[in-house]
């Protein structure tokens, strides 16, 4: 099969009409590319590219270092910085199909010396593979990072494909040595990039075993691994030591040197885990913040999990069709993959091996080595506590095993249609599925061509619902949300997405950035409350910390050229202390968890009092919270993101709480009924309302309009809930209107909180 790609079919060789294919596969991705940030860590990934700032653990540094020269690289277009790292998305997904294309052109020449049939199956291929739901949807907003690791896998198993034919020749070692080096560099963008590691090892013992025995070439295969890992040994803890604004883990190490010798450390739990001698570098390496279970403590039924992925499989070929129809079409791809795979079986054993072993990894055993909980939307009745269900949908997860099945149903459209072909022109069906060499038909591979149409079933079905256009729905959530905030307020926020976005606002687009935000989950680390404390420093006299913006430097100022309008005009005093004031040993020396034996009232200022009661219990993070307020009071205003509960619930805050749009005022004095300070009474959970503010940022300053447009909200993880506080900002403030007898305001924002709660309401 040697030089096949070089071969002509037409006016271009094989490879020209693969990348032909990937073009237009790129042009589907940037046709329907989301213009801006999404939800969950979509903006994280961005704004640690455009900063060089460390993402959570392991950091995925290949992608922060790449996606900063990307960035750089097309500054020239105009395009914003998301829809730059939402291009780099697209780029690499049909890069990575490109490859798939040409695996799959030295599959099926073994099974045909005609090279259009060849093309024909390529092409099929790459198209059902390119056109599954989460590959489409992955390419077209960069949610995670693992397009990236899409294309080193697709890389690697070409790659795997030449070396079949070139075993044992000089050129097979240097194609061993590029794909360790690939594999390592790959794991520097995230560990999922190993994924090829068992299917290859197959291989190699499957069709030279001998190789296994050369230990020299072995020894070099180690070596280029470690070189190309080195990114993540390297550049996590050189860059940590400067302190970017995002810095997660704070995976600093006192040298160079501690980072790249073997050790073992002792995990959060008492375990002894294999590392490096820099501490906190083994703990984001291993991810040890996360406490993940070990496997052999499932964290849900593995019958459960296998459910989950399945849901996931059924979503690939048909997503825009409902739930009862769907299953019928996902049986019929799941039979082309079937065909597909007993065609390779009975083609090429060789090939087989290494892809058989890569789908088996990356569906059956990822599913058991990932390990999660209950599908976000499966068994909801049955197993109703959420805190047993994982958070959002996590199909991303299964990418690359999503796009190999593609890629068998693409070959098992092929094989139906040469099937066909061979009835068609009266050969009695030599060739298809069992396995022999096909002949030439005479014509009817051309009248059995309407067939291959079914390939185009994904791209029709999944276009809706992958479609991200004017999709901007998570940045002008983060800018509402973030707007709804006093200058220099802090504001403490529950996980990921009424965090990231914000990260993404403040570090990329440079909106509101002397407001704190306070992620409540990351308060129980030991590196958070530090980076706050710095980050909230007051700055000296004559420093400038916009003047080395992406990194820690003290308080950054309030822009008062950039204020909307309910902050027009003010001239706010930068904050004279830290939120934090507790040293390193102090915060140490916080207890993991306090229960209240008794029912207690704590003043926590001269205004504010937290009622406990009997049976709550306050943990670590808790009581940094309970901190940073009585450090911030008087000092700067304190606000709680609406969707954080969990947060202000822990201290019952709720009677100190006043709603100003999107976001909930801990009052520093006392709240007493105005004609803009609105008792709710007992119709909601927070019972005061900023009538005057939340009256200007919703009808002036919110960017929302547009959702009253849309019906249906695209993100299945955020339905339930960004919708639902649109909604609740609109109703309450309707609930104020009515107290006051506004009757016409009061209807508009009842209208509005209609429509947004229709949002939350999942597809037919």
């Amino acid at each position: 099969m040697s030089g096949i790609e070089r071969e002509k079919i037409g006016p271009l060789p094989i490879w020209g009409w693969g990348v032909c294919g990937g073009v237009l596969l790129w042009a589907l991705y940037v046709w329907t590319l989301a213009p801006t940030t999404g939800f969950w860590d979509t903006s994280e990934y961005i704004a640690t590219a455009h900063i060089l700032g460390l993402p959570h653990p392991p950091g995925n540094p290949f992608f922060v270092l790449f996606g900063r020269v990307w960035t750089l690289s097309l500054a020239w277009t105009g395009l914003g910085v998301a829809a730059r790292i939402n291009l780099l998305s697209a780029t690499f997904s049909a890069a990575a199909s490109v490859f798939w294309f040409l695996a799959v052109a030295r599959i099926w020449a073994h099974f045909t010396s005609d090279r259009r049939q060849v093309l024909v199956a390529s092409l099929i291929a790459m198209l059902v593979g390119g056109t599954a739901f989460t590959v489409w949807s992955q390419s077209n907003l960069n949610e995670k990072v693992y397009t990236v690791s899409l294309l080193v896998i697709a890389l690697v198993s070409y790659l795997a494909m030449l070396w079949e034919d070139e075993a044992g020749t000089w050129r097979g070692d240097r194609l061993i040595l590029l794909v360790a080096f690939l594999v390592g560099l790959g794991a520097s963008n995230h560990t999922i990039s190993v994924l090829a590691l068992p299917a290859l090892g197959l291989l190699v013992l499957w069709h030279d075993w001998r190789t296994l025995l050369r230990w020299k070439l072995a020894g070099a295969a180690a070596l280029f691994l470690l070189v190309g890992f080195s990114v993540q040994l390297l550049f996590v803890p050189i860059r940590s030591a400067e302190n970017p604004i995002i810095d997660e883990a704070d995976p600093q190490c006192e040298s160079l040197i501690e980072a790249v010798i073997p050790d073992t450390y002792v995990d959060r739990d008492g375990n002894r885990k294999l590392g490096v001698r820099c501490e906190a570098l083994s703990f984001a390496l291993n991810r040890d913040q996360y406490r993940k279970p070990p496997l052999s403590e499932r964290q849900a039924p593995l019958s459960a999990q296998y459910a989950n992925y399945w849901q996931y499989f059924d979503w690939q070929w048909g997503r825009g069709l409902g739930d009862k129809i769907r299953p019928f079409l996902t049986t019929l791809f799941l039979f082309f993959s079937f065909i597909g795979l007993w065609r390779h079986w009975k083609g090429d054993r060789d090939s087989f091996v290494y892809f058989g072993a890569l789908l088996f990894t990356l569906s059956i055993a990822l599913v058991f080595y990932l390990n999660f909980r209950y599908g976000y939307s499966l068994f909801t009745e049955e197993i109703p506590d959420v805190n047993q269900h994982e958070v959002r949908e996590r199909d991303y997860f299964y990418i690359m095993g999503f796009q190999v099945w593609g890629l068998y149903a693409g070959l098992g459209i092929v094989t139906l249609w040469n099937e066909l072909a061979q009835r068609l022109s009266g050969g009695g069906g030599n060739g298809g599925a069992k396995g022999g060499r096909n002949v030439e038909t005479n014509g009817g591979h051309l009248r059995a061509s309407p067939f291959l149409a079914v390939a185009l079933i994904p791209l029709v079905l999944n276009f809706g619902r992958a479609d991200r256009r004017g999709d901007y729905a998570a940045r002008d959530w983060a800018y509402n949300l973030l707007q709804s905030v006093e200058p220099y307020g802090v504001l403490f926020t529950n996980g990921d997405n009424d965090t990231f976005p914000l990260w993404y606002l403040q570090e990329v687009e440079g909106i509101r950035r002397d407001v704190t935000v306070i992620v409540h989950s990351y308060l129980g680390t030991e590196w958070y409350p530090r980076q706050l404390r710095a980050l909230t420093e007051p700055c000296p006299e004559g420093v400038d910390p916009m003047a080395t913006p992406t990194v820690v430097v003290c308080q950054r100022p309030f822009d008062v050229e950039a204020a909307v309008g309910p902050y027009r005009g003010m001239r706010p005093s930068p904050p004279t202390r830290s939120i934090i004031s507790l040293t390193d040993e102090e915060v140490g020396r916080l207890p993991p968890i306090i229960p209240i034996q008794q029912d207690t009232s704590l003043r926590v200022s001269e205004w504010v009092t937290s009622d406990l009661r009997q049976g709550d219990f306050l943990t670590y993070a808790d009581l940094l919270v309970l901190h940073v307020i009585q450090q911030s009071m008087g000092d700067r205003p304190v606000y709680f993101a609406a969707t954080a509960p969990p947060v202000y619930s822990a201290w019952r805050f709720q009677p100190h709480l006043l709603r100003q749009g999107l976001a909930h005022k801990l009052v520093h004095g006392p709240l007493e009924s105005t004609a803009d300070t609105v008792f709710l009474g007992d119709v909601a959970d927070i019972v005061w309302i900023d009538r005057e503010r939340t009256n200007a940022l919703l009808w002036d300053v919110f960017q929302v309009d547009y959702l009253l447009d849309w019906d249906l909200w695209p993100e299945p993880s955020t339905r339930a809930s960004i919708p639902a506080q649109y909604y609740l900002a609109y109703a309450t403030l309707g609930m104020a209107e009515e107290l006051l007898e506004n009757p016409t305001a009061a209807e508009r924002s009842f209208l509005w909180a209609e429509e947004m709660l229709e949002l939350t309401r999942p597809p037919e």
